[in-house]
């Protein structure tokens, strides 16, 4: 599959890494609803997890696709400004990421761009802030 990918995407597809039933994909931001699409194509169905991790210079937004039929997982991850990160949402493309999507907006600020009901989830409409950036502070 990931040579498929790559000659599909190109340098889109920014580092890949097979991990026994894994592949690991790092891409570009404007590429993950294609990219997406294309991993729904294959058989990848089920999104078991959205999340985003602060490394201190980057936020990386991280979604993990199950093919139930084979077990194979692929684990998909976009870099993204920490201040005003903003995406495409894969809500369209699967269902199941919406309230996942809200979390990670919650919790990080990331923006996902065309999701239906982009509000927090966890915190108070009035809450400042999103207390799983590395800087933030309680004001």
């Amino acid at each position: 599959m990931l040579e498929q990918l790559r000659n599909r995407f190109g340098e889109a597809i920014q580092e890949a890494q097979e991990v026994g039933r894994e592949l690991r994909l790092r891409a570009a931001p404007a590429a993950l609803g294609r990219l997406a699409r294309a991993c729904k194509e294959a058989g990848f169905s089920y999104p078991a997890d959205v999340t985003a991790v602060d490394t201190g210079e980057e936020l990386r937004v991280v979604y993990r696709l199950v093919s139930l039929g084979t077990g194979q997982h692929v684990v998909i991850s976009v870099g993204l400004p920490r201040s005003g990160g903003r995406v495409s949402s894969l809500s369209e493309v699967y269902q199941g990421t919406a309230w996942p999507e809200r979390e990670v907006y919650d919790m990080f600020g990331v923006r996902f761009d065309g999701h239906p009901d982009l509000s927090r989830i966890l915190l108070t409409e009035d809450w400042q802030g999103h207390p799983l950036l590395k800087s933030w502070q309680a004001k």
